[in-house]
């Protein structure tokens, strides 16, 4: 086949199709605007920030005029190349070089203003759609700088400007509170952003490593309780909010501190697990997770925090016993994720064998049983995945989704919710048998149904 029978050409880009694909990663686009704006300002080092609402370019305008150093021509030109950034992942809250203009990908009649100066020349650009294409041109700059800085403006839909005016000073204590603690100023129509300071009667620094990564915490026992829609642990890069998660053992506090643990994890050296829309992390961040709760479980046990009576006691001797009890029937053995299964093989004479199971019970047997090491029963606060239990065998536990909406449904209910933990556990327990005998979908029902009757007498007592 000759070389000249075929042409050899770039693939064609739908730029505008692509920028609409990445806007549905972000849960709120107007939010979105203030994220990736502020971000960007932090990223460059800037200590103010002024944010105004309704400004001269339009009536549902919002602007951000940050102190930052600066672009020059270099910068600015790779900043109106869609996904083109010299921003390290590895340092840094912005990386992929999309997120200043987005909004035009939500809203094709958006019009998103840029100006620089970098203390001796000004730059402006403005982004906008046009005959189904992304257009950037250069514009004559309007702004009027005293210092160094950048003057970015969104032209919004009429419906998100009445959302960012109303929600704004909302957003950036949530999101920001830490940036602001640690000097960043913002203010809004000149009006100055006060952050949320923890008011403690205990605090504690530390350190937790794991798989080589050191994150640093701050724990503090609030003198009151933290807002309604804060959570207890609070992860941050670069004073930007990334998660915040419920302890996971939450329900072993007692019940007056549930609001008055407040955890801020610097999580920076996870960035690597950061997600595009820089307010998530991927799936490899929930074992440091895991390690962070451990530590602050040890505090609150030194500080007895912790109650002699809770749920989470259920899930360590109860539920567990119960199903200690149920593996030691062979009916249910090969359910035990760790059980041991013997093939038959030839028929032996009978022989007497005492064997020890994980409860710590010896019994006396004729031919070799199913052996079986016993399983623990751990929580994860994972509200973006959507199963509300699953098998983690690495650490020989059924886990159990507390972020999961049922479970946030039935917390309040102790006899719900002590339901909730055994049909979760056994549900895991029965799909993973159903790797090693299939079933129907009735078998699979009909034997969680028996396992829970089962169990039942164990759980209310």
């Amino acid at each position: 086949m000759s070389q000249t029978e075929w042409q050899e050409a770039d693939m064609e880009f739908d730029h505008l199709h692509a920028l609409e694909n990445f806007v549905d990663i972000y849960d709120n686009q107007a939010e979105m605007v203030i994220y990736e704006s502020i971000s960007n300002s932090i990223d460059a080092g800037a200590k103010n920030i002024e944010i105004k609402t309704g400004t001269e370019s339009g009536d549902y305008g919002v602007s951000f005029l940050d102190d930052g150093p600066g672009m020059d021509k270099s910068q600015f030109s790779d900043y109106q190349v869609c996904s083109r950034s010299t921003k390290d992942k590895k340092f840094g809250l912005g990386f992929a070089g999309i997120g200043s203009k987005l909004y035009v990908g939500k809203n094709h009649s958006a019009k998103i203003i840029t100006e620089t100066f970098n203390g001796q020349e000004q730059l402006a650009c403005a982004f906008y759609v046009k005959d189904g294409k992304i257009k950037t041109c250069q514009r004559k700059p309007m702004h009027k700088f005293t210092r160094p800085g950048t003057f970015y403006e969104v032209i919004l839909s009429q419906k998100d400007h009445y959302y960012i005016k109303n929600e704004l000073d909302r957003i950036l204590i949530d999101t920001f509170n830490h940036a602001m603690l640690d000097g960043l100023k913002i203010t809004i129509n000149n009006n100055k952003i006060k952050p949320w300071n923890p008011p403690a009667t205990e605090k504690q620094t530390g350190t937790v490593s794991h798989r080589g990564i050191k994150l640093s915490y701050h724990f503090y026992l609030l003198k009151d309780d933290f807002p309604g829609r804060w959570k207890n642990l609070n992860y941050q890069i670069m004073g930007k909010t990334i998660s915040k998660k419920k302890l996971e053992f939450i329900n072993e506090l007692k019940a007056e501190y549930h609001q008055k643990i407040y955890v801020s994890v610097d999580a920076l050296p996870l960035k690597s697990y950061l997600k595009t829309d820089k307010s998530s992390f991927s799936r490899g961040f929930y074992e440091y997770n895991r390690i962070i709760n451990k530590e602050i479980h040890n505090i609150a046990k030194k500080l007895s925090l912790l109650s002699s009576n809770t749920p989470n006691k259920l899930l360590n001797n109860v539920l567990t016993r119960a199903f200690a009890e149920l593996f030691n029937d062979p009916k249910y053995a090969w359910l035990n994720p760790h059980a041991v299964i013997f093939s038959p093989g030839p028929k032996q004479p009978s022989t007497t064998r005492t064997s020890t199971t994980h409860t710590g019970q010896t019994h006396s047997t004729g031919r070799k049983r199913p052996t079986s090491k016993g399983f623990a029963i751990e929580l994860s606060d994972s509200p973006n995945d959507k199963r509300d239990g699953w098998l983690d065998i690495q650490n020989n536990a059924v886990v159990i989704n507390i972020g999961h909406p049922l479970y946030i449904k039935f917390e309040n209910s102790t006899t719900t919710l002590q339901y909730h933990y055994a049909r979760v556990v056994v549900s895991v327990l029965v799909l993973f048998g159903s790797t090693r005998k299939p079933m129907t979908m009735q078998e699979a029902t009909e034997l969680q149904t028996e396992m829970l009757t089962k169990v039942k007498d164990e759980l209310w007592l």
